[in-house]
This record gives structure tokens, sequence and C-alpha cells, in this order.
């Protein structure tokens, strides 16, 4: 039986106090007949009442953009804590559960991961690790959706499955785009060994997507995931700020916690001047920072690739640079003999300040 509301019956009794006696009363002639019963009522109005009768509550709570569910009190042990996600829709209503990341984890091997470019890994010592966060940090346009399309490549090859979660670009122009510089997106997507999501925007909150990234990794044992990028996720999902925030930390542990490699894209305001390594809240996150950067040296447009943090191992810490062609992603010697990329003015060393 619902009663909606039972906050009404206050309207037609004489008193708070006779109110409080009659839902008291009403639980317990219903309970005593078997009856499994549901009251609601505003939170703001009487809910406090309803604490003498109720064996357990849930909470729905609406936000600007966003609804969740709470669980503060059940008749058994074993609810859930947490805020959980709720969509209400012409299909029904879904509800998207929070996870404790530190109760999720399997058995990997903590073996390097290649990117199959001989440079980038000996940039990386042999490649990023399995199970670590890498963030991909850079300008517009200088290539790190492409260069963190490499690791997939070379996974496909090895039987893996990876996972690309598209919030600044449409799948149909990354597809094309990746034809044209010989990285095989499409015949990976036919194989099954790619899956490429594009992520429509304000159609999400933050947990609905968490569950999605879970149930890509539990059901279909995937081994990479991209999110290409964090400022897209930002702005993508129905979420206030600090709640993204928690979030995507959250899922970072969870897909850490089941070896799944992670690759963050994250992008620099500027295309040249002093070098931010990544966005505000997740660079406690990350395990390995790669940084990608245009330079302008002598009167010429340039692009370099270098690694700024790596957890697990030493790196090198030189410059390389590359070049994005028709045959894919190419990464030249390191280039010694540049300096004051960090600070936003490259120069050859021995020119002229």
């Amino acid at each position: 039986m619902v009663v909606d509301p039972v906050a009404r019956l206050r309207d037609v009794l004489s008193s708070r106090e006779r109110y409080r006696e009659e839902v008291v009363g009403l639980g317990r002639h219903l309970k005593e007949r078997g009856a499994t019963v549901l009251f609601t009522c505003r939170t703001d109005r009487h809910g406090d009442d309803l604490s003498l009768v109720e064996d357990g509550r849930f909470e729905l709570r609406t936000g600007e953009r966003t609804r969740t569910l709470t669980v503060p009190k059940t008749p058994t042990e074993g609810a859930r804590d947490g805020a959980h996600g709720v969509r209400i829709s012409d299909d029904g209503i879904d509800v998207f559960p929070s996870f404790d990341p530190e109760v999720h984890d399997r058995d990997f091997e903590p073996e390097s991961v290649s990117s199959g470019i001989p440079q980038v890994d000996q940039l990386l010592h042999g490649g990023i690790e399995r199970g670590t966060v890498t963030v991909l940090s850079g300008p517009t346009g200088v290539g790190k959706t492409t260069f963190g399309t490499q690791f997939m490549k070379e996974a496909a090859g090895r039987g893996e499955r990876s996972v690309i979660y598209m919030f600044e670009e449409s799948t149909e122009t990354f597809r094309e785009r990746s034809g044209a510089i010989n990285v095989p997106v499409a015949a990976m997507v036919e194989d099954g060994s790619l899956h490429l999501e594009e992520i429509e925007p304000v159609e999400r909150s933050a947990i609905e997507f968490a569950t999605a990234v879970r149930r890509e990794v539990e059901n279909r044992g995937t081994d990479i995931v991209m999110i290409d990028g964090v400022e897209g996720y930002n702005v993508s999902l129905r979420d206030d700020r600090l709640n993204l925030v928690e979030t995507l930390q959250a899922l970072c542990r969870y897909l850490r916690n089941m070896g799944v490699t992670v690759i963050l894209v994250t992008e620099q305001d500027s295309l040249t001047g002093r070098v931010e390594a990544t966005g505000e809240g997740i660079s406690y996150l990350a395990d390995n920072i790669i940084l990608l950067q245009h330079l302008e040296l002598g009167g010429e447009m340039r692009r370099a690739i270098g690694v700024l943090k790596k957890r697990t191992s030493d790196f090198e810490h030189l410059l390389r640079e590359f070049r994005i062609t028709e045959h894919g992603f190419e990464v030249g010697e390191p280039m010694a003999n540049v300096q004051g990329v960090l600070t936003g003015m490259p120069r050859i060393r021995g020119e002229a300040e």
C-alpha cells in the first residue's frame, strides 16, 4: 500500500500530536496484516514524524541537473552507502549505484604496456604499466588523442580490448582522421578490439557514466580505457564540479584496482607558453604524465613529446621531436639542444636570449 503523501493527513487532524498517533496506528495496523507499506512525504514537511513507524527510509533529492537516492535506514544490514544516481524517463526508473573502488579488484600482471613506437618506449623505459593512470597533456591540435590510440593499436595486436569515451570529438571524425594517418580504427572497431563511444552533452550524470564504464570492464574484459578529454567530461556530464572530480577520482581508483590501464587526455589553455601539466583535480591521480607540446624554434612550428612523471620506474629526461604523417606517429631522436620548453620560451641551446 502506498500513501502519497501521508503528510496530507495532517490537514484533516486537529494537531501534530494527533497526526503522529494516527500515522503510527495506521502503520502498525497495516503491518500486522502483512502489508508492505510505503509512506511518501516531503523531507521538509513532517518527515521526522515518520521515524516512529518506519523500518526503512529512502531519500530522493533533485539538484539543478541530477537526481540522487540515498538509503539512510533499512530493516536489515547491507544497504550500500553513498548517493546513487537516478534517471526517470519514458522507460521507467533507472538507479545507478554508487560504488566503493576499494572493494573491487582482480589479479593482473603488472607488466609494461608498449606503445608500439620504439622511441616512445625508450622515453618511458618500456612503456606504461598495466593498471596505472596516464595523463596526456598538451594544447589543442598537438596530437594527444592520436598518441593515446597508439597504445590501443598495439594492444589490439595482443588480442586485448580498448574503449575510448569521446567527450570532445565525434566518432565519425575520429575514424576519418585516424584512417588518414595509418591507424586502423575502423578495422579495430570491426573486429571488436576497440569500442568508440561518443558522449552526448548533458545526457548522463557522472555516476551513470561510471556505471557504463564498469559494465564495459566487467562484462567485456576491457584492458585499456581512454577518457578524451577531461575538460569535456567536466562540461558534458550533469553534475556540479565537486561531484565530477570526486567521481572521476573514484572511477580511476576502481579501474586501477581492476588492472585496467587508464589514459586521461587533458588540454592546456594556450598553444604555447608556460606549461601546466594537468587540469584541476587530477594531478595526484596520475602515475604517469606525458607532455605533448607545440614549439616555435627558429621561426618554424615543431612538436615535441616528453615525460614529466613516472611513478613506477625511471624515464628519459629529454624531449623528442615528433611528427604526425600519413604513415602514423613518428618520433625522432632526443632534442638535447632544446631548453626552456616548460617556461614557455623554448630555444636552441647557445642561441642569444
